[in-house]
């Protein structure tokens, strides 16, 4: 098969024919200098021959440096490219995968729905053929409307015979009252018989004339009725003092008592304020950076005018006020020793003879930017700008564009309007994202979802499996050493880490994972992207969703067995890929391929996986991709945790805020007021030091106004009381206090009555 049959990439296709023409050229410069030519040409003529081709394959070989090195730029874009969208497919993958799961849960609740043994099921309801004769408008209903029609015919049914049953017991109740009364009657007869046979003797003693038929007759018909002995007035006094002894019981000893042992503590709060930090009335951020300028050939008054001008050039250029960059000398002095800032970058201004223009370099390993222009640019007093200044505004400003743009998009998704409340030209963080670039907009809302939440502490957990018996052993403590540890102790200002390692032998993939396939024109073996989500066997590898409060970033060194090696990634051959908010995978091939696996791994076989661990660790923790230097991007780190923690701890205030206002009954503790006093006086101290430009305080600050933050929120005690509402404590008092408060209440206003008739009596 030729050549140009398997390349068919038409930017490749000019490589090919140059590397054709430069083989050509190289069998003729071959052929010029071959001493078995012919002997009889002039020796002078060969060699000027022999230059004449050898110039021309100088040239075709520059032509054929020039198209490889673009060609190599493409692949490097092309394979950019294909793995920042393989990890969006991922995680669209496994956003996929949880609606799966809900799928399968919703289904499950349903079947459980329609199979709950319903009550209405055991009701004795009217036979259906009964029902029917009732109702013969049901005759065609389905059995849905033909139950609720039979248990709504049974409910009027119940009604009445309800209604039956309470006319009888109400007749019943008549009817023994009745009889009640009749019995009362009769027993009061014997005692009028009594009376009377008693009174009728008397009159016979008294008088010796009998009495007539009709004087007795009449006496009979109209008894004199008995009146009850009137109440002693000490047992009247008795009886008001054994009532104002229970009344004065409870309103003196158990009312108070009950007061107190049931009344909700709320400490107070300050509302207004937590509610002014959540709307962001109280501080909006601002992040003045403070660049230092050295200029050791520069007279201080041409320094200074040189700085004024570039301070007013990157003023014209910015175009969202709450990062701005602040231009100092390095020979200033601040007037206060608290408004020293951070400083965010140093620049040395080097003259040098043989530039025409200005030219700048950053160093890779600090935070300096060292800026090379000739002499005579420099600006006179009388000039307003030039290109010296325009020069060092444009650096400075492509340095924290990233930067600027992730303040940016943090503040918008905090809704927060604007950076500074005293800037005139004060321009709002949406308006600052709607003129970025779409790529740059995209990247940086795809850093965002990459990225883990900030905590204090992070947990890297570093894990080699492997599906046989080797590699057994690895030197992991040399490569954390060499790679991770330099980069934890840069990030230790940020946050702290702890670090765990395990190997797991015999870790094979998941049963319903997909087979890795192999690739006849790649020679090796692939794993598809759409199968990278179940790559992970999360329910036999022994990996920890969580080590301790902070979250754990996992590192997975997997190592394939010689019969599946080498094993990447389909079409973009990549042997690593991020896990967004989770961690990163790294495929190892030992090269070359042995029939038996290694059962050691080496720090040097280690180097290609932990670099890569490195830069994945730099992703998930959201530091930027630019610029270069590590020290700058934790800087930049710095201001949006500060930023981020901010914006979090006032939220959260906001949250607690309109929670105690909405639910009146919760306790408030005092624990709470302090976690919010606390909260509001770090919320306070770290907006002041964003003002001031002094970023690591403003972290530490947020950090701790973070934690106190949601130490309130989610206070045990507090939270509690949201599911124990009022009509509960009804429901308790009730059948405690109604027995005793009948009886108490009866009797007081029956004395309420005598005491007022009595007094009516008194004034007729």
């Amino acid at each position: 098969m030729a050549i140009r049959d398997i390349v068919s990439n038409p930017s490749l296709l000019p490589v090919l024919g140059l590397s054709a023409e430069t083989r050509d050229q190289c069998m003729k410069l071959l052929a010029s200098i071959d001493p078995t030519a012919d002997l009889a040409a002039d020796p002078q003529d060969r060699v000027l021959a022999a230059s004449k081709e050898q110039k021309q394959l100088f040239a075709l070989l520059a032509r054929l440096r020039g198209q490889n090195r673009d060609a190599i730029l493409r692949v490097r874009e092309t394979k950019q490219s294909t793995a920042e969208a393989r990890q969006e497919i991922d995680r669209l993958h496994l956003q996929l995968q949880n609606l799966y799961y809900e799928q399968r849960h919703l289904t499950g609740e349903i079947a459980a729905c329609e199979s709950y043994d319903h009550k209405y099921l055991s009701l004795p309801l009217t036979p259906l053929d009964e029902f029917l004769a009732l109702h013969p408008e049901h005759q065609q209903s389905d059995d849905h409307e033909l139950m609720i029609a039979r248990i709504n015919h049974e409910h009027g049914e119940r009604e009445k015979l309800e209604q039956a049953r309470q006319e009888l017991l109400k007749r019943k109740q008549a009817l023994i009252a009745e009889n009640n009364k009749r019995k009362e009657d009769l027993a009061s007869l014997d005692q009028d018989l009594e009376r009377f046979i008693d009174h009728a003797l008397v009159m016979t003693a008294k008088n010796d004339d009998q009495t007539s038929p009709q004087t007795a007759s009449d006496t009979m018909t109209d008894p004199a009725p008995r009146l009850p002995p009137p109440e002693k007035p000490e047992a009247v006094r008795t009886r008001f003092k054994v009532i104002a002894a229970f009344w004065a019981v409870i309103i003196f000893l158990g009312f108070p008592i009950w007061w107190q042992t049931t009344s909700i503590y709320r400490a107070s709060l300050p509302i207004p304020d937590m509610i002014d930090w959540a709307d962001g009335k109280t501080c909006r951020p601002v992040f003045p950076l403070e660049i230092r300028f050295e200029t050791p050939s520069l007279p201080d008054a041409e320094a200074q005018h040189l700085l004024r001008t570039t301070q007013h050039t990157l003023d014209d250029l910015n175009e969202f006020s709450a990062h701005h960059l602040r231009l100092k000398l390095s020979s200033d002095v601040p007037a206060h020793p608290n408004d020293v800032a951070d400083t965010a970058l140093t620049v040395r201004l080097l003259p040098q003879d043989d530039l025409t223009s200005p030219r700048s370099h950053l160093h890779s390993d600090t935070t300096q930017l060292d800026v090379f222009y000739p002499p005579s640019q420099i600006p006179p007093p009388s000039a307003s700008n030039s290109p010296l200044s325009s020069f060092v505004a444009s650096s400075l400003q492509s340095l924290f564009t990233e930067e600027k743009a992730i303040i940016a998009q943090v503040l918008s998704d905090n809704n927060v309007p604007g950076a500074s409340p005293n800037s005139a030209n004060n321009q709002a963080p949406s308006a600052m994202l709607n003129s970025l670039s779409p790529d740059l907009a995209e990247s940086i809302a795809r850093r965002l979802r990459r990225s883990l939440k900030y905590a204090e502490t992070y947990h890297l957990a570093f894990s080699l499996f492997t599906p046989g018996s080797s590699p057994s052993s690895w030197d992991i403590q040399a490569a954390v050493h060499d790679y991770i540890s330099p980069l934890l102790e840069a990030f230790s200002p940020i946050s702290n880490f702890t670090v765990d390692t395990q190997v797991q032998l015999y870790a094979t993939f998941s049963p319903t994972a997909p087979a890795p396939e192999y690739d006849d024109a790649n020679s090796a073996w692939t794993l598809k992207k759409d199968d990278l989500s179940a790559f992970i066997n999360a329910a036999e590898w022994p990996l920890s969703p969580s080590i301790g409060s902070g979250p754990t970033i996992n590192f997975i060194l997997y190592v394939p067995t010689p019969s599946q090696s080498p094993l990447v990634v389909k079409d973009s051959l990549a042997t690593s890929w991020v896990i967004p908010q989770w961690g990163g995978v790294f495929l190892l091939n030992p090269t070359p391929v042995d029939a038996n696996q290694p059962a050691h791994l080496t720090s040097d076989a280690l180097a290609p996986a932990f670099m890569t661990f490195s830069h994945q660790l730099l992703t998930l923790l959201g530091a930027p991709s630019t610029p270069a230097p590590l020290p700058l991007r934790l800087q930049t780190l710095t201001r949006l945790r500060a930023a981020s923690l901010l914006l979090s701890a006032s939220s959260t205030m906001g949250s607690l805020a309109r929670l105690t206002e909405s639910l009146p009954s919760i306790p408030i503790p005092a624990t709470v007021a302090t976690s919010v006093s606390t909260t509001l006086e770090h919320l306070s101290s770290a907006c002041a030091h964003l003002r001031h430009g002094q970023f690591q305080a403003a972290l530490a600050s947020a950090r701790v106004a973070e934690t106190e933050a949601e130490r309130s929120f989610f206070e045990k005690s507090m939270v509690g009381q949201m599911y124990f509402p009022d009509e509960h404590k009804v429901a308790v008092y009730l059948p405690l206090l109604g027995p005793i408060g009948v009886p108490l209440i009866v009797g007081l206003l029956k004395e309420v009555k005598k005491l007022v008739a009595g007094w009516r009596e008194r004034r007729s």
